[in-house]
C-alpha cells in the first residue's frame, strides 16, 4: 500500500467546451471544482470518472486520507472505484456498493480491489483477475485502466471488449516494470492481452 503526501496543490483547472465523443474526469486533489465538474457533465455524451481526487483530503501532517463525500453523480455513464473509495460514496458489500451506484444511473460500475476486476451492467457482474505478479509501480496504473476502459467501449460499444482491453492494458504496463509515462505499453501488447482476459471472463447474476 502506498502512503500519499500532499507537497503542493496545483490551481483548480479551468474548462471549456470540448466537442468530444466522451470524458475522462480523474482528479488527483480538488483541482476540478463542482462547477467545473458539472460544466463537463453537461457537455459530455458520455462521462467516465475515477473519483478518487473527489474523495481525498488531507490530515495536520499532509498525509492523504479518503473522506466520505456527497459527490453529485448524476449524469455519469462510468465509474471505477477500489473498496476504500466506493465506501466514501455508498455503504455496503461491494455488490451492494455496486448496485446502490448503478441505481444512481450509472450504467457501467467498475470495482478493482488489487487483481480482481469487476464491472457491473444491468443485472450481471463480470469479473477477470490479473496475474498475480511482483508488482513494481503501480502509479498510474488506474489511469492507463480507465482511458484503455473507456475508448474502447466508445469505439467498440462492447463493454466486454472494454474491460479485456482495460485488464490488458494494466497488466502489460505492470509487466513493463517502468515508471511514470514509460510504462503506456503498446498496443499490440495490450491486444494479445485483451483476447487472453476476454476467454476468461467470468460473470454471475444479481
Amino acid at each position: 500500500d502506498r502512503t500519499l503526501k500532499l507537497e503542493n496543490e496545483c490551481d483548480a483547472i479551468d474548462y471549456s467546451s470540448v466537442d468530444a465523443d466522451g470524458h475522462l474526469v480523474s482528479p488527483i486533489y480538488h483541482e476540478i471544482t463542482n462547477d467545473v465538474f458539472n460544466k463537463i457533465k453537461n457537455d459530455s455524451n458520455f462521462l467516465f470518472i475515477d473519483p478518487q481526487g473527489f474523495l481525498r483530503q488531507k490530515d495536520a501532517q499532509n498525509n492523504i486520507i479518503l473522506k466520505n463525500t456527497d459527490l453529485d453523480l448524476s449524469g455519469v455513464n462510468a465509474i471505477k472505484i477500489n473498496p476504500e473509495e466506493g465506501k466514501c460514496l455508498v455503504n455496503g458489500t461491494h455488490d451492494e456498493m455496486m448496485l446502490a451506484l448503478q441505481k444512481k444511473g450509472i450504467e457501467h460500475v467498475l470495482l478493482t480491489n488489487k487483481t480482481d476486476v469487476s464491472l457491473l451492467v444491468k443485472d450481471k457482474i463480470y469479473s477477470i483477475t490479473l496475474p498475480n505478479k511482483n508488482i513494481h509501480d503501480t502509479t498510474g496504473i488506474g489511469d492507463i485502466f480507465c482511458a484503455t476502459f473507456a475508448c474502447t467501449l466508445l469505439k467498440e460499444k462492447d463493454f466486454l471488449w472494454a474491460l479485456s482491453f482495460a485488464g490488458g492494458a494494466a497488466q502489460a504496463a505492470l509487466d513493463s516494470k517502468n515508471i511514470g509515462l514509460q510504462k503506456i505499453p503498446s498496443k499490440g501488447i495490450v491486444q494479445n492481452n485483451a483476447v487472453y482476459f476476454y476467454n476468461l471472463i467470468k460473470f454471475r447474476n444479481l
